[in-house]
């Protein structure tokens, strides 16, 4: 296999979902603190339901639109939905503690990534491709300073950088001007079929559907059939695969 590039999703792919429950539980507690601040109460189900929405109007936007709204959208869409008055120095903080949450709750590297990405990238150049939500790219970096595995990548795009999401084509070229490459010399690895893999075998990438996150949402969803040229379900899976040759 002629590559030179191989680009990598972020959730479900390199890290797990994590935490989460605890990454909602402490955003939940934060809003719930300032709205007390202002002299109002809500029922617990009022903000579960305000967080719903939020959710909501991200996936029609990542979904139809090939955008992710930026954490300041999500806070302002949920801060509307509550049908309270937006305070600028609440929207401040509450952007802050939703964009900062996951390195107080971390998500989990998914198993043999780092050694994975060590070895890959003694013979490729490594980029990051990311779909973000409330945490914008600049977190997700962090995370990966943090975690040790920053140093293995040479180019990022991340959409609430890029103003697109996958699959649109400008998430991968972006990365590949960068790095000198040719879609052609550069595969694609990601756990979604629609936006991951349909955004890369689009462009004339190959690409890899990763399968190893048994706990990710997508996979209840997942397709049958795939347009990825080769299936994985474990990082041992992919390193075997890449340097077959």
């Amino acid at each position: 296999m002629s590559l030179k590039v191989i680009t990598i999703d972020f959730w479900n792919t390199l890290f797990n979902s994590a935490n989460g429950e605890e990454r909602t539980y402490e955003r939940e507690r934060i809003v719930a603190e300032e709205i007390a601040k202002l002299g109002h109460e809500l029922p617990k189900e009022v903000l579960k339901d305000a967080f719903h929405e939020s959710w909501n109007f991200f996936n029609e936007e990542w979904l139809n639109n090939q955008r992710t709204p930026t954490t300041k959208e999500l806070v302002h869409h949920f801060w509307a939905h509550l049908q309270l008055v937006e305070n600028d120095d609440t929207a401040r903080l509450l952007e802050k503690a939703f964009a900062e949450g996951i390195l107080d709750y971390p998500p989990e590297l998914m198993p043999g990534v780092a050694e994975a990405l060590k070895t890959l990238s003694q013979k490729y150049k490594l980029a990051l491709i990311s779909d973000t939500a409330f945490s914008p790219g600049s977190i997700l970096k962090e995370l990966m300073e943090l975690v040790g595995i920053a140093q293995y990548f040479s180019a990022y795009s991340f959409s609430d950088e890029t103003g697109v999401a996958k699959p649109h084509e400008f998430a991968y070229t972006k990365v590949l001007k960068e790095l000198n490459c040719e879609p052609q010399d550069a595969l694609h690895i990601g756990d979604i079929e629609k936006t991951d893999i349909l955004g890369a075998k689009q462009l004339g990438m190959k690409a890899i559907l990763y399968k190893g996150d048994k706990d990710s949402p997508m996979n209840i969803h997942a397709e049958e059939s795939t347009q990825a040229d080769y299936t994985a379900e474990t990082w041992n899976e992919i390193v075997g695969i890449l340097l077959k040759d």
